[in-house]
């Protein structure tokens, strides 16, 4: 009996140990697994950060890459404008069409290449240090009105002899132009008005082809906006427009602090108190924060063909298209614009749109406000988009090529080497010297004012910056 309650306990203590035995690895095995888990979490999260680096990586590789393709084009357009022999074997628009071919990476290559382009190809991911996929495309901007151009500067304080200088200036350069023409607008005056009418031409559309956005929208006052956009980029204290008053009660009532600064992006337009959705998305795409200097006429489109020459029909804005890019119905050819003088043959002669004089006038008020004609843009957008693995990462940037700023004019002499006199001091002369020598140099001073306006303005480019990015 003794010796079966020994045994009895014996085989009790065994049993307890198994059962802590077997709670131990139980517990152990919940430990390892919830560590196992956690560990090959953290472990995806770092290749997915890595990989979420190199494909941002790539994509910066392919802002680069623009860049490089953008030197090489400045190279060009400062080649042709300088050469003009050359200019006319080859246009800006060729070498425009070469920079924007996209740009992906593999390269793919299609079942029929041969052996020798798929040795180049192998030979050439050997030797390159991209790791991961690519994908760059570019276009040249076209929307030339820009915002920031109504940012209004107070002129500083004068002393009384700069005054005088520059009533002198002014004299002397109302001499070069014509009796007869009006008042030459100062570069955001011109822009101003050409957004003005840009926007109500807009609405008178937009108002033709919705009845639920003209009984909204009928009486907006068009100037009272655009001002608003000129408030909102100028310096605080320099706007001092009749519209002032309105215009900032109109903040304070939405508590909106305005920017008193140039956009950023044209996303901005949206923070302006008086414009709504509806009025920003209707003028949105034909403008742009950035200064789009060189309207491309062979990218022209008709809101912009109105812009320019606010009097064109629709009839002649149709002609102007089947010209330009061909008419399916008469199966004729697309014909591209060589240079800005085509186009000038073009709108006056074969078109008749405007007579030569006016163009020549309207083209002018644009040169003042250094919008110019050409065949070729020098604001790009670049879209790159960088990928290894699962991973993506995408990059907008906007790149201007600046034009080169002209040296300015010395103060134009007559055949004496003086500067031009006042009609009190040719008086005097005609007294002294006869009336006879004034009236030379008055004729060789004309000719050589003939001589500087048929002279082409060349348009040099600097080296292409990143004005905006957009990450994604």
């Amino acid at each position: 009996m003794k010796n079966f309650f020994k045994d009895l306990k014996k085989h009790h203590n065994s049993g307890i140990a198994i059962m802590m035995v077997t709670s131990a690895v139980a517990i152990l095995s919940v430990l390892l697994a919830d560590f196992t888990f956690e560990t090959k979490l953290n472990k995806i999260r770092v290749e997915n950060s890595v990989d979420a680096y190199q494909a941002k990586l790539n994509a910066e590789a392919g802002v680069r890459f623009a860049l490089a393709k953008l030197k090489i084009y400045k190279e060009a357009w400062n080649l042709l404008e300088n050469n003009t022999g050359v200019a006319g074997n080859i246009s800006p628009q060729d070498a425009e069409q070469v920079v924007v071919q996209p740009f992906i990476y593999p390269i793919p290559l299609g079942d029929s290449a041969n052996v020798i382009q798929k040795n180049a190809l192998k030979e050439f991911e050997e030797n390159n240090l991209l790791v991961g996929g690519l994908a760059v495309s570019m276009s040249a901007l076209t929307g030339f009105i820009n915002p920031n151009t109504l940012r209004f500067f107070k002129p500083p304080v004068q002393t009384q002899q700069e005054q005088d200088q520059d009533f002198d200036r002014d004299r002397f350069d109302r001499d070069d132009e014509d009796e007869e023409s009006a008042p030459t607008k100062t570069p955001y005056e011109f822009m101003e008005k050409t957004f003005i009418e840009t926007m109500k031409r807009a609405l008178e559309e937009k108002i033709e082809q919705d009845e639920e956005f003209a009984a909204l929208y009928s009486n907006v006052n068009v100037e009272l906006l655009v001002k608003e956009v000129k408030y909102y980029v100028s310096e605080r204290g320099s706007y001092d427009e009749p519209e002032n008053a309105d215009i900032e009660k109109l903040y304070v009532e939405k508590e909106i602090t305005p920017k008193h600064a140039p956009m950023t992006s044209i996303d901005e337009m949206y923070q302006l108190a008086g414009w709504d959705d509806n009025l920003v998305n209707l003028i949105k795409d034909r403008l742009s924060i950035h200064q789009v200097s060189v309207i491309n006429v062979n990218e022209i489109t008709s809101n912009q063909l109105r812009v320019l020459f606010p009097e064109i029909t629709l009839y002649q804005i149709e002609e102007f298209f089947k010209y330009r890019d061909g008419d399916p119905e008469l199966e004729t050819e697309p014909n591209e614009f060589k240079s800005a003088d085509d186009f000038k043959k073009v709108i006056t002669g074969q078109l008749a749109i405007v007579e030569s004089s006016d163009y020549d006038k309207r083209i002018k008020e644009f040169k003042d406000a250094k919008i110019y004609l050409g065949v070729a843009g020098k604001v790009f957008k670049v879209v790159s988009e960088g990928s290894f693995v699962n991973s993506k990462y995408q990059i907008t940037a906007f790149i201007d090529l600046p034009i080169k700023p002209e040296a300015p004019k010395p103060p134009k002499k007559n055949n004496n080497g003086q500067r031009p006199q006042t009609d009190r001091q040719k008086d005097d002369q005609f007294s002294q010297q006869g009336q006879d020598e004034s009236l030379q140099d008055d004729r060789q001073q004309q000719r050589q004012d003939d001589k500087d306006k048929n002279e082409k303005t060349k348009i040099i480019l600097l080296d292409p910056r990143i004005v905006e990015l957009r990450f994604q």
